[in-house]
């Protein structure tokens, strides 16, 4: 895959943290599971401690992609992930927004909105359950990290 090329470059917050396992060299042209794949591989990671280091690399990408506290009360930040998960006409508030991306029929993979933002890859909107859990399965964002009020929240789904 390559970097698409109006895909901005990698935050900081991301590099920094692949850069804190040398040698390890994170290549931007490619996404993020990918890139923890080969750190992964690179240290040989048991189960346990890969899934931890999944989810901290995840919780990184995705809050310095998309943004805190501060951004999830700004209305259009709501709009803007909206627009990226292809509904065209975003409402006109933070609650609407809200219900609208956590509707049903919204399924969408944070690994791959994380990998939209990182390399330009197009947003998958999945037509139904049963592709997007097959789809899903091992490119899975802890729940838990979604406790707060935000985007991540509202684009949670369980499988």
């Amino acid at each position: 895959m390559s970097t698409h090329p109006n895909a901005p470059a990698p935050p900081q917050e991301l590099i920094d943290w692949f850069s804190s396992f040398p040698p390890f060299v994170y290549d931007p042209n490619a996404g993020i599971q990918s890139n923890f794949d080969r750190l992964a591989a690179q240290r040989q990671w048991g189960h346990k401690l890969k899934n931890k280091r999944w989810y901290e690399c995840q919780k990184i990408a995705f809050a310095a992609l998309y943004g805190d506290a501060t951004d999830a009360s700004k209305l259009e930040k709501w709009q803007e992930l909206c627009r990226e998960v292809h509904i065209m006409n975003p409402p006109p508030s933070i609650t609407q927004c809200r219900k609208v991306l956590g509707s049903p029929n919204v399924r969408v993979n944070i690994v791959n909105l994380i990998d939209h933002r990182l390399t330009g890859v197009p947003v998958i909107r999945f037509p139904n359950y049963a592709t997007f859990r097959d789809y899903t399965k091992n490119r899975m964002f802890p729940r838990e990290e979604a406790k707060e009020e935000g985007f991540l929240k509202a684009l949670l789904r369980r499988l």
